[in-house]
């Protein structure tokens, strides 16, 4: 039965031609569109434009796992809805009215893993993964109680951190591939920074709504999606650049995610977004040789241009850097209490379950009490456990990355410092979705390049320098 469906897509011309123009560059224009339009209808107070949105785009999601073979068709709608939705903080009990969709969604997911199933494979950091996983399940052992264990908050987070994204990566590991049709570089690069000036429009917007606010002050606006967006900028970014070493002007569109970043007025965005840049141009001045003479030139026109505005650009960040100074005592109470966590459980912390903290930061419904940083998290919540697993997850990572050393390669690796950077003062990576995901595809498309080697007719190597698998 499974195999005449599948054969019975195959075999379809109508199919195909919804295939081809599901993943072509004219529908990720126009979903990019679409999603603009709902933006410019939602208010701070009233989001109701975008929570249809992000059901108008889930049921892309559906189709497209439907008519599809190639999960890639799924990608530009879920990130869309992932970037409109920061929008709607503490919306829980909004969304929670269409919880009437999750049944479709879920049909259409079982229905692509069923029909095109594809032979699953321990790629080279499955056992990170999966020891994370391992940490974050035991999490808060012979600490943490049964009802905060077994709360939907504290399931959803372990489930989605823990075992569920090792599942998510055997299922993108086996669904990601790359073959003749297109270059998956390009294509994800090209999906990666459509969402970035998606999200530079998002902020635009926001300072068009509030003009005359903005020119009274002369400085950065505050809203509360900031941290988000700058943390969705910094994993997008540097895919620009990447694409400028194919088409040079793409180079443009970089340079405008990161000056989306200096917009939001967020701490962590305008001091590891600044040095994230600087590690990208770093990268692409030593590793693009052929437009290195371009990329010289545009960084001295661009420097020039900053010193030149030195004081009105000091004056527009002036609100950020005073914030660095007095805003603190909330994450530093919360570093404080996760040293106190660490040590009430060694071994495996208090768990994400553990609601102890609402005192020092009252969390939004159906979200956990974050301790704000990647590394208070661990020892926090997942004690010597977690410490041993995530260190080892992260070398795990590294060595993939570094396995072969390309230009995509070491894109990747841009974007994931800014997410890792991030996620030192925000929650960040330990949002399962859709900064754990996210972060999780860009591991499997690494391995996914390496292995490519003998089909790549770019020839991508940057160094010829090899790291051997175990």
């Amino acid at each position: 039965m499974i195999k005449k469906i599948y054969n019975g897509m195959e075999n379809s011309t109508a199919i195909q031609k919804m295939r081809t123009a599901m993943t072509s560059e004219v529908f990720m224009i126009i979903q990019c569109v679409i999603a603009a339009v709902f933006v410019s209808f939602s208010s701070k107070d009233d989001f109701t434009s975008i929570v249809y949105g992000d059901i108008l785009f889930a049921t892309v999601c559906s189709f497209a796992l439907i008519v599809c073979e190639d999960i890639i068709a799924t990608l530009m709608p879920f990130l869309l809805i992932s970037a409109m939705s920061i929008k709607c903080y503490d919306s829980f009990d909004v969304f929670i009215k269409f919880v009437w969709f999750a049944p479709v969604l879920a049909l259409a997911i079982i229905f692509h893993f069923v029909v095109y199933h594809k032979k699953f494979e321990l790629g080279a950091i499955w056992k990170g993964t999966l020891f994370v996983g391992i940490a974050v399940t035991l999490g808060g052992l012979g600490k943490i109680t049964v009802p905060e264990y077994f709360s939907g908050t504290a399931l959803f987070y372990t489930t989605g951190l823990g075992l569920g994204m090792f599942a998510i990566y055997m299922l993108l590991n086996a669904q990601y591939t790359y073959g003749e049709k297109y270059d998956m570089r390009k294509k994800f690069s090209l999906i990666m920074t459509m969402v970035g000036l998606f999200c530079v429009y998002m902020i635009v917007n926001f300072y068009i709504a509030n003009w005359s606010t903005f020119v009274k002050s002369g400085s950065t606006l505050a809203f509360q999606w900031r941290n988000n967006v700058s943390t969705i900028l910094m994993l997008t970014f540097p895919f620009g650049f990447f694409l400028s070493s194919k088409k040079y002007p793409f180079i443009i569109a970089g340079f405008l995610q990161y000056i989306g970043i200096m917009l939001t007025g967020s701490r962590g965005g305008t001091l590891f977004g600044t040095i994230e840049l600087g590690i990208c141009l770093l990268v692409f001045l030593l590793a693009d040789k052929p437009n290195r003479k371009k990329n010289l030139i545009v960084i001295g026109i661009l420097w020039a241009i900053v010193l030149a505005l030195a004081q009105p650009v000091i004056r527009f960040l002036l609100p950020v850097i005073k914030r660095f100074a007095t805003e603190n005592s909330v994450r530093l109470g919360l570093f404080s209490r996760a040293i106190e966590d660490f040590k009430s459980n060694p071994l495996f912390g208090r768990g994400l379950g553990y609601m102890g903290n609402t005192d020092v930061h009252d969390p939004a419904k159906f979200a956990l009490c974050w301790y704000h940083s990647a590394p208070f998290q661990v020892i926090g919540s997942f004690g010597i456990a977690g410490i041993l697993a995530f260190s080892y997850q992260l070398y795990n990572r590294m060595r993939v990355l570094f396995e072969r050393i390309t230009l995509f390669n070491l894109t990747l690796f841009v974007a994931y410092a800014g997410l890792f950077m991030m996620s030192l003062v925000n929650p960040g990576e330990f949002s399962p979705i859709p900064y754990g995901m996210i972060a999780t595809l860009f591991f499997v498309l690494c391995d996914k390049n390496n292995k490519y080697e003998a089909l790549d007719k770019n020839k991508e190597e940057v160094l010829k320098i090899k790291v051997k698998r175990k």
